[in-house]
């Protein structure tokens, strides 16, 4: 029975996360976003190629999505391990959603959602130091990069010091790393000067990936 609500518990993170937040909000004005600037269905290139207004909806949604993701594994289960797990599957919804052909976003916004239903104020810490890199270089990609980064840091000192489940720690690590990897062309261009910085319109795509 347990192994059955682990699984209900995995599906639904799954679907949460598939929510296209991004994709709809561009809809709402006429716009698919997959069609403009990078082509990926997160609140950054909502910014570029609609405007922030809907970027704030977007992401707020990707936030929520996560969030959910984790109340559902601790109703549903009640453990620390399934509450990871979800997180992750709602990530991994968001990356690769089923409902615009395994499409997605890089996954920030549903991974700090998860992280704030797992523990409220890392979240927090880890976004207002997402700001201040912003602010610093107006390099979106880069407060991401650093949010991946300080993650896993984030979670060993819970583990260490709050008391905190090791899964924890699996799931700064894991989500950590599929932010990276799903940053693998924002890295490459921050390398050769040539990355988009926060403020730059988005151009449009020659067709939807």
């Amino acid at each position: 029975m347990i192994v059955l609500s682990y699984l209900a518990a995995i599906a639904i993170s799954y679907l949460l996360g598939s929510f296209p937040s991004s994709y709809l909000v561009g809809r709402l004005r006429g716009i698919d976003v997959r069609q403009w600037g990078s082509g990926s269905l997160g609140g950054t290139n909502v910014l570029r190629s609609v405007g922030p207004w809907a970027a704030i909806l977007a992401v707020l949604g990707d936030v929520a999505k996560g969030a959910l993701a984790v109340f559902v594994a601790r109703a549903l289960v009640g453990s620390p391990s399934a509450e990871v797990l979800a997180g992750l599957a709602a990530i991994l919804g968001h990356d690769l959603s089923i409902f615009v052909t395994f499409s997605g976003g890089r996954g920030v916004a549903t991974t700090l959602g998860a992280l704030g239903a797992l523990y409220l104020p890392a979240p927090i810490i880890l976004a207002l130091l997402g700001l201040a890199v912003i602010a610093f270089s107006r390099y979106a990609s880069l407060a991401s990069l650093t949010i991946a980064i300080l993650m896993p840091f984030v979670m060993l000192y819970l583990v260490l010091f709050a008391d905190k489940s090791v899964s924890y720690l699996i799931y700064g690590l894991t989500a950590g790393i599929l932010i990276v990897v799903l940053h693998k062309g924002n890295i490459q261009r921050l390398l050769a000067g040539t990355e988009r910085k926060i403020g730059e319109k988005g151009r449009r795509r020659e067709r939807v990936p």
